[in-house]
């Protein structure tokens, strides 16, 4: 959907994926309405939504194993350490 309601396709996005596993449901879209090319990343069952540059998806290759988990701890599971 466009945002408009009318379900047009947009010409700045193109949906690349949707993944699905028990935890969750993501689509994954190109976005190049911004200075350049930008992944957007939707959890489909909240509606949260994130812009990935080129820069931010590098240092995501970057981090560490404890960064990973960290990432995790979302919802329930925000408060608990280890």
């Amino acid at each position: 959907m466009n945002g408009s309601g009318t379900g047009a396709p947009r010409r700045d996005r193109r949906e690349l994926a949707e993944l699905r596993n028990e935890f969750a449901t993501v689509r994954v879209t190109l976005d190049q309405r911004g200075n350049g090319p930008r992944l957007l990343v939707e959890d489909l069952e909240s509606g949260a939504e994130i812009l990935l540059s080129p820069l931010e998806l590098a240092s995501l290759c970057l981090a560490g194993a404890e960064d990973r988990v960290n990432w995790l701890r979302v919802g329930h599971y925000r408060d608990e350490r280890p």
